[in-house]
């Protein structure tokens, strides 16, 4: 995961881009490694979540398990989803990362589930 952060991360600098309350949403495609289950990646999603609220911008994220009800998502499929209040505090997060907590609570993760990408999304609410 933290490869593709970092190239989301300079693309997103790059751009210089920055929209007002507008959520900051990361998304990871992921399946189950074999022999595993959905508790074992609650469990290992809400340990990582924990190490990353006690970081800089980390205090408001949030993360989800996104799970397909009617795709062909594959067995054990399902999206990792962090969520960040805005760019700013996704930035502050994530210059952190490296060497932090939640970095080094990604090798559990990982025995757990694997992920093949992210992408970097801005969620605006219409009213």
């Amino acid at each position: 995961m933290k490869n593709m952060t970092k190239a989301i991360l300079g693309a997103l600098l790059l751009g210089a881009f920055s929209y007002a309350e507008a959520d900051i949403i990361q998304v990871w495609k992921c399946t189950l490694n074999d022999g595993k289950t959905d508790a074992d990646i609650e469990q290992a999603s809400s340990a990582w979540l924990a190490a990353a609220k006690g970081m800089q911008g980390g205090a408001d994220l949030k993360v989800y398990h996104n799970y397909a009800l009617a795709a062909n998502a594959g067995a054990g499929g399902f999206m990792f989803v962090l969520v960040a209040p805005d760019t700013a505090t996704w930035g502050a997060f994530m210059n952190g990362y490296e060497g932090s907590a939640a970095a080094k609570a990604d090798a559990d993760w990982n025995n757990v589930a694997e992920c093949s990408g992210s992408s970097l999304w801005n969620s605006t609410e219409i009213k």
